[in-house]
């Protein structure tokens, strides 16, 4: 009887704990229920915003964030992919955008305008006045359309240039120099929401993010980088055959043979190795236009000088695939329009 009792009444008890805790599961958390439903909502909102700012305020000619001082919340929520295609080529602007910039009144008189999305705030290029290590860059700028600052230190050359006695005085240079403004005390750079950065290819490879001419991935991006690495060598191949000056002295024996080797030689196989990488659309990486094309189309215009321009331009006839390359840059309207109104510079 005694062991059947501590076992009934053990029984009963573990019963009614079990039954207790049941009971206790069973009662709803009404603040875990509140605070759930409150995030939801929040991320509702956000979504609601971020879509505005990139669809209707856009269509509107809107180009501020509705998100109220937060415009880094609605670019990293919508994601790097979303502004490229909005802030690229027009060939690849969703529709909304094409409409917004084909009727803006401002774009239709051919001034160059911000799209917004990609900079806070238009960005300031500076450099020298000259095309030079910058012109890369302000491409980039004008075959997508958007607004930058070209900010252009002014600089006095006496003499001539070469020469004993030449001399250049860029006094406001030299002045922010001093005053380290310029993270390397050279330029160009750029200035991005208070910002600066420095060095050239960084710089170019940054703003053909931003405006979408770095492809549509990573892999895309990865073959751009290698071609603009490439013509970056070829550069280097040529600065080197004529001796590291500005104009090779061709009275120089061996300089004059270097330089014929490099024509004759070096530039045809570099040549030859970038056409069989020309996609069958006609551009270095995909269907459209980007940051390897421009560089490309920069170093037939300037690299070599007009001094060996009449070299160039016969070589560049057998591979016609380069050649069209040349072609479909200098007819994208904003190139067009950026050359016919630059400013002219001695170099």
């Amino acid at each position: 009887r005694i062991l059947n009792r501590t076992r009934h009444t053990s029984t009963t008890t573990h019963t009614t704990t079990h039954t207790t805790t049941m009971r206790r599961r069973r009662q709803p958390n009404l603040a875990k229920i509140t605070v759930s439903a409150g995030f939801a909502a929040l991320a509702v909102v956000v979504l609601a915003k971020c879509c505005y700012d990139r669809v209707a305020a856009p269509a509107a000619g809107n180009t501020k964030s509705s998100l109220g001082g937060v415009p880094s919340l609605a670019k990293g929520y919508c994601g790097a992919t979303t502004q490229r295609h909005i802030l690229g080529r027009t060939s690849i602007r969703p529709s909304y955008v094409k409409d917004y910039h084909r009727s803006n009144p401002i774009r239709s008189a051919g001034i160059p305008v911000f799209a917004g999305g990609a900079f806070a705030s238009p960005p300031t290029l500076k450099y020298f006045d000259a095309r030079g290590a910058a012109e890369v860059i302000r491409y980039l700028f004008a075959a997508s359309g958007t607004k930058y600052e070209d900010y252009r230190y002014p600089f006095k050359m006496e003499g001539t240039f070469g020469q004993p006695g030449f001399k250049v005085t860029k006094e406001e240079f030299d002045a922010d120099k001093a005053s380290f403004k310029l993270p390397f005390q050279k330029v160009p750079v750029i200035e991005v929401e208070g910002h600066i950065y420095a060095q050239s290819k960084a710089i170019e490879r940054y703003v053909a993010k931003q405006v979408g001419l770095f492809g549509k991935n990573d892999m895309e991006g990865l073959k751009i980088d290698m071609v603009c690495e490439q013509i970056r060598d070829i550069r280097d191949a040529w600065t080197k055959a004529k001796g590291y000056k500005m104009q090779p002295d061709m009275t120089d024996e061996s300089v004059a043979s270097t330089v014929n080797t490099f024509f004759d030689t070096d530039l045809p196989n570099h040549m030859d190795m970038l056409q069989r990488l020309v996609s069958d659309e006609g551009y270095f990486v995909g269907g459209s236009l980007s940051l390897a094309d421009i560089q490309f189309y920069n170093f037939l215009n300037s690299g070599f000088g007009p001094a060996f321009a009449e070299k160039v331009t016969p070589l560049l006839e057998k591979y016609p695939k380069l050649a069209a390359i040349k072609t479909k840059v200098a007819s994208e309207p904003g190139i067009k329009e950026w050359e016919a109104n630059r400013p002219q510079t001695a170099f």
